[in-house]
């Protein structure tokens, strides 16, 4: 009895545990945080303050202080650039002086 219930465990776990592998692979082509700070600080011409890059099991998440909702986006379409299939959150702050 036990074994038929863990087996069916096994079996309803194997689908989660390949998709999870196939999207660690998908991301392997990810950027070092550091690369993509640079790169917004540069592709925005230092316009973006605060910087801060975090990559994890979850994606790219991008910190960091605006003028404009413009260079808002304009972090995102860098980070797209150069990491087109990792999921990103921009968690850019938007202050107008």
């Amino acid at each position: 009895e036990e074994t038929r219930i863990l087996d069916g465990l096994r079996k309803s776990l194997k689908p989660v545990v390949e998709q999870s592998a196939s999207a660690a692979s998908q991301w392997e082509s990810c950027p070092e945080a550091e690369e993509l700070e640079t790169e917004i600080v540069s592709g925005t011409h230092q316009q973006v303050r605060n910087i801060k890059v975090r990559c994890d099991h979850a994606g790219i998440t991008v910190y960091g202080v605006s003028s404009s909702y413009y260079l808002k986006q304009m972090v995102t379409t860098i980070v797209q650039t150069f990491a087109p299939s990792v999921p990103l959150m921009n968690r850019v702050m938007v202050k107008v002086k």
